[in-house]
């Protein structure tokens, strides 16, 4: 789990693997780099940082790539590979995405909710001063893609989504449900293709024990 404070710059991560820090300091999809040796994706780290002032997400990332090359001599170079991708944009109908209230904090909670067996059934998002890039760089790990926007649309919106199984897809996190939602609830489309993706290629990392 990874918590980030603003304001504040205090940066606390529980039982992380390299690699998730990797992808969150670079602000990258799991397709986006080369994975590197495999105890990237399996040994788990306590990290606790705190940044000079008020940092930004922006400055914690950065911070967070000094870090990474100090304790685990993380060494990287990045090439443009072409991926497949979704490239999302505004649909036929306006965008059901609204404007943040005065002192609304930026939040996303997503809640299931329980059906008479008591398993998950559905998943209720509710995003409050959310960008589309924040958006996009959420359901790109559940799609397992890289999504490029153009909607061409700028700022904080605040949103709701209900991810509702079938019996075709009973799985409440399928990502053609994913995908139908945010066509028909929020008026965003999604279409696959290949594009230029910014790749990293893990050229060497060391070992760090736990606790160190």
């Amino acid at each position: 789990m990874v918590q980030f404070t603003f304001p504040g710059g205090r940066f606390r991560a529980s039982a992380t693997t390299l690699k998730f820090l990797l992808e969150w300091a670079y602000d990258i999809q799991p397709s986006q780099h080369s994975g590197g040796p495999s105890w990237i994706d399996t040994d788990r780290y306590d990290v606790v940082a705190k940044a000079e002032g008020n940092a930004t997400d922006h400055q914690m990332k950065q911070m967070m790539q000094t870090l990474l090359a100090d304790r685990f001599q993380l060494k990287l170079h990045h090439e443009s590979r072409n991926l497949p991708v979704y490239v999302i944009s505004v649909g036929k109908t306006a965008p059901k995405l609204f404007p943040p209230k005065d002192g609304e904090a930026h939040s996303l909670q997503v809640s299931p909710q329980m059906g008479p067996d008591q398993k998950i059934a559905a998943y209720h998002v509710t995003a409050t001063r959310f960008s589309l890039t924040q958006l996009t760089d959420t359901f790109a790990r559940q799609l397992g893609r890289v999504i490029v926007n153009k909607t061409g649309l700028d700022g904080d919106f605040d949103f709701t989504l209900d991810l509702m199984p079938d019996e075709s897809r009973p799985n409440p996190l399928d990502p053609s449900l994913l995908i139908a939602g945010m066509r028909e609830q929020l008026g965003l489309t999604l279409k696959s293709q290949t594009a230029p993706v910014d790749f990293l290629m893990i050229d060497s990392a060391e070992k760090v024990a736990a606790g160190n």
